[in-house]
């Protein structure tokens, strides 16, 4: 077991409160605070602290897994999924929307990988659509409440909701929808001159619809805020969970959560931001099926203490535990590595007679090789996020001191 040095992440879309309050900080901050990385990704590799003999502070993670992976990642990780950590997890903070975006398939990934290789692509080019071969899918657990967009809407939904707003006049496009044509009408939109998109926009604001007008207000001439009237509108509660697998258009667009994610960089987008926008490989990769809202939604197994999160991804599993003062959970020797998060509280984490004790933000690393786990916790409701890859074993649960 190791310390774990999350790694802040600054954009502007950022929350100055959010991240501050929940680590103990002044708030608000300097500056937006997006994220804090957990884990080995290569953008922003986590720091590590010392060892339990003293030694060994600030080894990066990521080489740590290198100089030994069976022993960190273990033998059945290592055989699936490489030499790598398969997965990365985040706090993120929004503050304001994110890009409307969408993440490729495995297949669409290395397909495209390796055409940009072949192409002569930089892996920093800013026209990059694929930085490495692998799909991303996502799963976020809401912290505060959590607004979203995901999946396209039921069209007859959609309909209603802008003629409701006196919108389809000035929409007429949207007559594709009777025919649930999302595809080219998505189309449409990203291909329309700016000035038609422009004029568009203004209608949506001007008449302050529900989901378009913020966003027609920060971006006045983007075709994602039309795109963004198509998507279901997802409001999370406190301890559940919003499913991204391949190809769903969505956007954050504000509160605090816990984010775990296959360790991919691939990002498709569609608008919403000052970034690139590759309209043809987006409407390539994207699922334009409608899919009701509840089929993204998760809840989670609820135990007294514990909420445990599907496994909807072969890289990652996620679990929640919330104890009360003085209770003890047992988490037994597993064949593949994890993170274990602290969010609210007090936790004391023991491995083989080491120690570590977290507060909100910090984070241990446990590697495969770890001995049996135990989280005490010393306040009420501390609760920690433990991410691993599937396939760990039951837990126990008792009063009193590890």
């Amino acid at each position: 077991m190791r310390k774990l040095h999350g790694q802040m992440r600054h954009y502007p879309w950022g929350s100055r409160t959010h991240l501050a309050e929940l680590t103990g900080r002044p708030a608000p901050s300097a500056e937006p605070e997006a994220e804090i990385w957990y884990g080995a990704h290569p953008a922003e590799p986590c720091t590590l602290g010392a060892d339990p003999n003293g030694e060994d502070e600030g080894r990066v993670l990521a080489d740590l897994i290198a100089a030994d992976p069976a022993q960190q990642l273990g033998a059945r990780c290592v055989r699936q999924f490489g030499a790598e950590l398969p997965f990365l997890l985040k706090l993120l903070a929004a503050g304001e929307p994110l890009s409307l975006q969408a993440h490729p398939s495995a297949e669409q990934a290395q397909a495209g990988f390796e055409r940009e290789n072949t192409l002569g692509l930089a892996l920093d080019d800013a026209k990059r659509n694929y930085k490495d071969p692998r799909h991303k899918p996502e799963l976020l657990v809401a912290l505060t409440r959590f607004d979203a967009l995901a999946g396209f809407q039921d069209p007859r939904e959609t309909l209603g909701q802008l003629a409701q707003a006196g919108l389809l006049e000035h929409l007429p496009e949207t007559v594709l929808l009777h025919d649930e044509n999302f595809c080219g009408l998505v189309q449409r939109w990203l291909s329309m001159p700016v000035e038609d998109v422009a004029r568009r926009v203004t209608a949506v604001r001007e008449r302050n619809h529900a989901t378009g007008a913020a966003l027609a207000q920060r971006y006045p001439q983007d075709p994602g805020v039309l795109i963004a009237l198509l998507l279901n509108r997802i409001v999370l509660e406190p301890g559940e969970g919003l499913f991204i697998p391949a190809g769903v258009l969505h956007a954050h667009l504000g509160g605090l959560g816990v984010e775990i994610m296959a360790n991919s960089d691939n990002v498709l987008r569609g608008g919403l931001t000052a970034k690139h926008v590759a309209a043809d490989e987006l409407l390539a990769i994207v699922d334009f099926e409608p899919i009701p809202p509840e089929r993204l939604v998760v809840g989670g197994e609820q135990r007294p203490t514990s909420i445990e999160f599907p496994a909807l991804a072969a890289e990652f599993e996620l679990a929640m535990y919330r104890l009360p003062a003085g209770v003890a959970r047992s988490e037994p020797e597993a064949d593949g590595p994890r993170i274990l998060l602290c969010v609210e509280g007090r936790a004391e984490v023991h491995v083989r007679g080491s120690r570590e004790r977290l507060a909100p933000g910090e984070a241990v690393w446990l590697a495969a090789s770890d001995a049996e786990t135990r989280i005490f916790a010393h306040v009420d409701n501390t609760t920690v996020f433990l991410a691993s890859v599937p396939g760990r074993l039951p837990t126990h649960v008792s009063r009193g001191r590890p």
